[in-house]
């Protein structure tokens, strides 16, 4: 028993080992939650492998108490289930070696010696297979001890097939690659060294014999002629010659039936399996034509036929195998009635070629069609793992293997398209290979539907097994419950009898290679008459279904599998140039990329056997491509996107934002991109490259950082893209005129420059040199910064004093004889009138007045004079203005630094704390600065309003009568300001520019001032002046569209130059009026 201690112990450790799983798992979760992913099925780092090993024997498999029929059927299953292993093993290592041999080329052949011995091996095992299975072959045939009649030797053909093909490939592939030259040159070298070699006789007696061996096996390019003679051998040694022809004659059945079969099969599914067919039929053909002597013409001039259409199997890498060749190769007698073999089958590649790629366009969207309706389905059945009932494993099963057609089809079609190209030295135009790529991309979005429900895919395949063999299992059932009923016919052919219960018992259990095997040699012993309609056929495919769903995942990773792409890794740039500048789908990207992660591991199996690096050059290759086709090109347009949209204000082209921008968006949205273990974040990039785009190209010119800075939030607000701040000096250079400058200057100031009310800013009448000055608010509050806020009151007291002066000149003006009696005619005639509106004509008559006073030395009336004089001091209002905007703008800025407007006093919270003297007056100063800061930018000074009620008084006084006539010279002086703008914006467009300007606002800003502290703004309402202006410009035009009936040519040209005239004078009133308006409101 454990004391009360250790249950103690072991409580407190088991509940220290709870709280560590509980803080793993929040900081788990807190790190999942800060990337802010969904789940990714597509990326899985943990799969399930559907694969079942068989750990019975095959000779328990189908042991029975017929001793005869169990040894012939453990000897050919076993047989043919190491058929199916070379298979495997050609396809998963030899093929690879001799596909790759040339793109690595290694110079020293020694370093291959492990691949090329394991090769030799193989084929020796191959041989050794072949003439074993061809001896069981001729032993049953040779033997009485079982019934010949009615056995299906098909499936055993097959596997004949099977291996010879295996051969064929491989003699193929050594003599396309360096292998054979580099091995010659090897053993020259190693019969050169030889003699120079001081090592133990039987040791180098054994090396030459071994190299002598592998060269005649292997790099005599005579390994298929070799099998067939050592067949031809086997069978003069082991068939009687009366059975030759059983034999013979079931080996050309086999080839007539498969032919008739695969003629069909390559039409409705033209697959790399059924494909491979065409090289099976042709290598049994030669090989019945070589061990029997059959020359059947006709049967070769079906074959001819059939290979019409299969003209061209593609194989490994870029291997391509051709009919023709092989034929007259190995048929040389049968293919001399043939004139032009090799010319024929080139014009039907010719053709096959040029026919696919005028219905490649087609054919992708039949594919696309079909693939997309595929993966709805998909995601639609397999969405839950429920059990299934029959009906839905029918369509599960249906989906499943519609699917692993369509990928093997579209596997074929592109490699067999692009190698036969390659083979045939004719080139690829770029939309063909784009329309490739989409192929791919169909490929991989399969592929990429199948990873999102791998699970649940696999769970129904599980069940679908089951219910197959349970299916199958019922059908032979019932076959022998059949035999069993026939007591005389039970006795009588009880071998029969035997196979089914062996099948029986084969079948049942896990779905094994070794089961499926037996079970089909098993049912090939029994005659196809005992069989109850086609229950033969049904069974066959039951079992072919039952194989095809168990491979599943490596079926589908082959087909799917792209590693094809290194052999033409030329086209890579071609695609990522090609998918950026035609704004394809940005998603594919993603599709494409895993089709090379394909090639990197197909490269890091091939790197072990030649011991190189070609992965991790080629893996660098491509992220190098990558991050200049993708990552630089689309950092570069979203650089270019930012810089056009910031400068949107000038005339540009018309942009459509839905192609360029949504390009931009999904790669941004694509974010990661994933290749082999390798996330590159296509954000991450881009942020980095405009962080240091921007830093350079500011520290190159300062005077442009408010641009980048405006591209910076433009980044954040369109794009989300989080740019890094340069921190580099605002600038300067770009305070402009300093506000002390043109305080002292102010009188040269107002007369020299020109305001524009709704920008705020200030621009030169004129300068010697090639461009005007401007000032801005920017300018006046780097200006205060530098000076501090207590410029801005002398600056409004030196305007203050200038007012003073110019306001002195004004009412010398208004004195004036001249002028006052005009005035009191006019405010005369207005008043006798009934309509009480101030007339256009009256405004143009007191101009003219004006004139006959005389004019001065630079051609101005007096009325001109007085109008610049209140330009000049509504100039000098609108500085006051700029230097309050200035102001609040300097104290917004400043103000950014503090956490709050309610600021708790600095001075009180030393006191508190019984800081030290000259802490709590640093803290006070503190505390009068800041509450000067927020008072500055909180409240202002209201400047118009004090020099409002400066004036306002003196103005109004009974002593300045002469100024209360004022309202009704308005209307002449905005007539002479609406001539002179006319006049100086039609300079705007003429070589010499003296006097040419496009704003001049402080005319407007100088009557909305004066007419405030006069107090008649009433008064001049009352004239209702711009309702004057307006009837006057209708009747006029009126006037020009009565005359527009009728007249002559140069009457109708007159006119319409009289037309744009008016057009151009409302444009200025309006201009005006609006100016006006808005001024008068800043005196309200």
């Amino acid at each position: 028993m454990k004391s009360d201690m250790e249950k103690e112990a072991g409580a407190y450790i088991l509940k220290s080992y709870g709280e560590f799983f509980k803080k793993q798992h929040q900081d788990y979760t807190s790190i999942l939650n800060l990337q802010n992913k969904e789940e990714n099925k597509t990326f899985s780092p943990i799969q399930v492998v559907m694969e079942s090993n068989e750990l019975i024997s095959t000779i328990d498999l189908v042991a029975s108490d017929n001793t005869v029929i169990t040894k012939i059927l453990s000897v050919l299953s076993s047989l043919c289930v190491e058929v199916n292993e070379l298979k495997s093993e050609a396809y998963e290592r030899h093929f690879q070696f001799l596909s790759i041999y040339d793109e690595y080329c290694p110079n020293d052949i020694s370093s291959q010696m492990d691949s090329i011995c394991l090769l030799n091996l193989f084929v020796n095992r191959c041989n050794e297979i072949l003439t074993n299975l061809c001896s069981q072959m001729f032993a049953i045939f040779n033997a009485t001890v079982i019934n010949l009649s009615g056995i299906q030797w098909h499936f055993l053909i097959n596997k004949v097939g099977e291996i010879l093909t295996i051969l064929v490939i491989i003699e193929l592939l050594i003599s396309r690659c360096m292998l054979a030259s580099n091995w010659n040159k090897f053993c020259k070298s190693l019969k050169n060294a030889s003699d120079n070699i001081d090592s133990d006789e039987d040791q180098l007696k054994a090396l030459t014999g071994a190299v002598n061996s592998i060269t005649s096996k292997l790099m005599n390019d005579d390994i298929v002629q070799s099998s067939l003679n050592n067949i031809l051998l086997l069978r003069k040694k082991q068939l009687i010659t009366k059975n030759c022809s059983l034999v013979s004659a079931e080996f050309t059945k086999y080839i007539k039936q498969a032919m008739l079969n695969l003629d069909k099969l390559a039409q409705d599914k033209p697959n790399g399996d059924n494909m491979y067919k065409y090289i099976k039929i042709n290598v049994l053909f030669a090989f019945n034509s070589h061990l029997f002597g059959i020359n059947d013409k006709k049967t070769f001039k079906s074959l001819m036929d059939l290979n019409t259409k299969g003209h061209s199997i593609f194989l490994v890498g870029t291997a391509v195998w051709f009919p023709e060749q092989f034929l007259q190769r190995y048929v040389p007698s049968l293919c001399g009635n043939y004139n032009k073999l090799s010319q024929i089958m080139l014009k039907t590649r010719q053709s096959y070629m040029s026919a696919k790629k005028i219905s490649l366009t087609k054919d992708i969207m039949v594919l696309q069609n079909v693939s997309t309706q595929w993966i709805l389905k998909v995601e639609e059945l397999f969405s839950s793992n429920n059990k299934l009932s029959a009906a839905e494993m029918s369509l599960h099963a249906k989906t499943i293997l519609d699917g692993l057609d369509i990928a093997s089809n579209i596997n074929y079609s592109i490699l067999s398209f692009i190698n036969l190209h390659l083979s045939l030295g004719m080139a690829l135009s770029k939309n063909i290979l784009m329309s490739l790529f989409e192929i791919m991309d169909i490929l991989k979005s399969m592929y990429n539907a199948i990873s999102r429900n791998y699970n649940q895919i696999i769970n129904s395949i599980s069940m679908i097994i089951q219910h197959l063999i349970f299916q199958a299992v019922s059908s032979i059932l019932e076959l022998k419950k059949t035999l069993m009923n026939d007591k005389k016919y039970a006795v009588k052919r009880l071998d029969e009898l035997t196979c089914i219960v062996i099948a029986e018992q084969a079948i049942k259990g896990a779905a094994t290679l070794d089961r499926n095997m037996a079970t089909n040699i098993a049912l090939s012993f029994v005659p196809e008459t005992t069989f109850v309609d086609d229950s033969y056929v049904k069974l066959g495919l039951l079992l072919e279904k039952i194989q095809a769903l168990s491979n599943f995942t490596k079926s589908i990773n082959k087909y799917c599998n792209c590693s094809w792409m290194f052999w033409h890794q030329n086209i890579i740039p071609i695609y990522l140039e090609q998918n950026f500048s035609m704004q394809l789908d940005a998603i594919k990207i993603k599709y494409f990329l895993t089709a090379l992660e394909d090639c990197v591991v197909f490269l890091e199996e091939t790197d072990k056997q030649f011991e190189e690096t070609k992965a991790l050059d080629f893996k660098n290759r491509v992220k190098d491509i990558l991050e200049e086709s993708i990552l630089r090109n689309i950092s570069q347009s979203i650089e270019t996107n930012l810089r056009l949209h910031i400068h949107s204000h000038l005339q540009l082209d018309a942009v459509n934002p839905l192609m360029l921008d949504m390009i931009k968006k999904n790669l941004l949205l694509l974010d990661i991109l994933r290749f082999h273990n390798t996330n590159m974040s296509v954000v991450h990039s881009v942020e980095q490259y405009l962080s240091k785009t921007f830093y350079n190209l500011t520290t190159v010119v300062l005077s442009d950082w408010k641009t980048y800075g405006e591209m910076r939030q433009m980044a954040k607000l369109k794009f989300n893209i989080s740019t890094i701040h340069d921190n580099l000096p605002t600038q300067t250079l770009e305070q402009g005129l300093d506000v002390l400058e043109i305080m002292r200057n102010i009188h040269i100031f107002v007369a020299k420059y020109q305001y524009n009310l709704n920008n705020q800013i200030f621009i030169e009448k004129s300068s010697n040199n090639k461009h005007l000055n401007s000032i801005n608010i920017r300018h006046i509050a780097n200006s205060i910064r530098t000076h501090g806020t207590g410029v801005m009151n002398t600056t409004v007291n030196f305007t203050y004093q200038f007012l003073k002066n110019k306001f002195f000149t004004f009412s010398q003006f208004m004195y004036d004889e001249q002028i006052k009696s005009r005035l009191i005619k006019d405010l005369r005639n207005f008043k006798g009138t009934n309509e009480h509106v101030y007339f256009y004509k009256n405004a143009e008559k007191f101009n003219k007045g004006i004139k006959v006073l005389g004019v001065a030395e630079d051609g101005q009336s007096y009325l001109d004079l007085f109008r610049d004089l209140i330009t000049q001091i509504g100039n000098a209002m609108g500085y006051v203005r700029m230097i309050r905007s200035g102001g609040r703008h300097c104290c917004c800025d400043a103000t950014a630094f503090l956490p709050d407007l309610e600021v708790k006093k600095y001075k009180d919270l030393c006191q508190e704390n019984a800081l030290s003297v000259k802490s709590i007056e640093a803290a006070g100063n503190l505390d009068d600065n800041i509450d000067g800061l927020i008072t500055n930018f909180i409240q202002g000074t209201e400047y118009f309003k004090l020099l409002v009620e400066v004036f306002a008084p003196v103005f109004r006084n009974p002593k300045n009568v002469h100024l209360k006539n004022f309202f009704i010279i308005v209307p002449p002086l905005t007539l002479n300001f609406v001539e002179h703008m006319i006049l100086s914006k039609d300079k705007m467009s003429k070589k010499n520019k003296v006097g040419a300007s496009f704003t001049d606002d402080g005319f407007a800003m100088g009557i909305a001032y004066i007419l405030k502290l006069l107090d008649q703004d009433s008064n001049f309402e009352a004239l209702h002046w711009f309702d004057s202006v307006w009837n006057h410009i209708k009747s006029e035009k009126e006037i020009i569209h009565e005359q527009k009936t009728k007249g002559s040519v140069q009457l109708q040209q007159a006119l319409a130059l009289t037309e744009k005239k008016i057009k151009t004078l409302e444009e200025e009133y309006k201009l005006l009026y609006y100016s006006l308006t808005s001024a008068r409101i800043f005196f309200r």
